[in-house]
């Protein structure tokens, strides 16, 4: 399958069908679950294969962030202080 994930991810997607999984065609959702749940190993993994605008762009937009990743984000992508 084209863009399969690695299987060292299955752990965040627990609720899908893994298999069917792939960034092609759910990157948004993937990339949600991994900046939500990943560790460093899948967060690395995930920057290998998104770029710089498509990472703002799910920042942006997503509604299933949490406010405390979503921050983080903020603050790295636009390089600037937390907001407290």
């Amino acid at each position: 399958m084209k863009n399969q994930l690695p299987k060292r991810l299955s752990k965040y997607f627990w609720d899908c069908n893994f298999h069917e999984l792939n960034m092609e065609k759910y990157a948004f959702f993937i990339t949600e679950r991994i900046l939500n749940l990943g560790d460093m190993d899948s967060v690395k993994w995930l920057m290998n294969q998104i770029d710089h605008e498509f990472l703002k762009e799910v920042v942006e937009k997503s509604r299933n962030l949490d406010k405390k990743t979503r921050n983080y984000w903020e603050m790295v992508l636009n390089d600037r202080e937390p907001a407290y």
